[in-house]
């Protein structure tokens, strides 16, 4: 078995730096870390946890909560999350979220014995598993939400400021009649996307027609179903903002079981910049939100706040939003 000894001397360091480095020390220089790591991948060094934590009282694990993995975006905000996590020497542990029915007894490892921090993708507001890890003062930083009830780190994207890109490029285009396909407004990332459309809306003396709002779960089905609710309204909107790229294909479906052609008869746009969102017979127009790096701020200032026992005042990161024009937003045919 090949030990930090042997990694030692294969980079011609002493024993202690690389120990250091392979638990993420803050003493250890980047350049040095990197070193080690590449040296401990090319040997295939093997951490003994066990014996690590005892030493430590650390389980170098982080646990990762999701909502519903079907959604295209969970996929990227994963892979980058456990890049990050591996980068700064840490595992990750995905974990379903106890606040969704059937879940509950995830609340068993939202505890500093099994994890040494949580980083919660997926929250509701007044979130009971938020608040149980707070309490029993495990670390935590949201992603792509908040939570007014608690006092922790969030890292999020200019949300409130995405309705007003997308309200501009539909007027531009000469949209009056906006419906919005949102989330249960217990999610603060749909409530605020939602919003911003809502006040873009009112700083241009349009409508905001709550028949043209529809809020479902992430099930294709559901989002499915609440699209075509809006769609056979007596007067349809021309063009609909959905917050997530998962909710406008399920409008693009739809609208192709309505016979609603994309974009001639119906604009749409999405949220998340997503994959599929780019692929060539899709090419959804969408807000782009930078969640790569999103996610590694949101390992980095875990990570932090795990390291240094917490002593830093909680803050919260925005980041800005661009327009992804493609190919799903033309001029109203009504």
């Amino acid at each position: 078995m090949v030990t930090s000894n042997d990694v030692a001397r294969h980079v011609g360091l002493s024993q202690t730096t690389v120990s250091r480095a392979l638990r993420g020390d803050a003493s250890v220089t980047p350049k040095t870390r990197d070193r080690v790591l590449a040296a401990a991948r090319e040997l295939g060094y093997v951490p003994h946890s066990a014996a690590r934590t005892l030493v430590t009282r650390r389980s170098r694990a982080v646990g990762v909560v999701v909502a519903d993995l079907s959604s295209p975006i969970y996929a990227v905000i994963v892979e980058s999350l456990q890049g990050r996590l591996d980068e700064r020497g840490y595992r990750m542990i995905l974990i379903r979220d106890p606040d969704e029915p059937g879940f509950e007894n995830a609340t068993d490892v939202l505890t500093s014995a099994t994890v040494d921090g949580m980083l919660f993708v997926s929250a509701r507001d007044n979130s009971a598993a938020v608040q149980l890890a707070t309490e029993r003062g495990v670390p935590v930083v949201l992603l792509s939400r908040d939570d007014s009830s608690v006092t922790t780190d969030v890292v999020l994207s200019d949300d409130r400021a995405a309705g007003e890109l997308v309200v501009s490029h539909l007027v531009d285009w000469g949209h009056e009649r906006i419906g919005v396909l949102s989330t249960p407004r217990d999610r603060s990332n749909g409530r605020d996307r939602e919003d911003g459309v809502r006040e873009a809306l009112r700083r241009r003396g349009m409508q905001v027609r709550e028949e043209w709002i529809k809020r479902t779960s992430f099930g294709h089905a559901d989002a499915v179903r609440a699209a075509c609710e809006i769609l056979r309204e007596p007067e349809a909107p021309t063009a609909l903002f959905c917050v997530a790229d998962s909710f406008a294909f399920a409008v693009l479906d739809a609208a192709h079981q309505l016979g609603l052609r994309v974009p001639d008869d119906l604009s749409v746009v999405g949220f998340d910049d997503s994959e599929p969102s780019r692929w060539s017979f899709v090419r959804l127009t969408t807000v782009h939100q930078p969640i790569r790096e999103m996610s590694c701020e949101a390992v980095d200032r875990l990570v932090s706040r795990i390291e240094t026992s917490g002593t830093h005042q909680p803050t919260t990161r925005v980041f800005p939003v661009t327009l992804r024009e493609r190919a799903t937003v033309a001029r109203p045919a009504r």
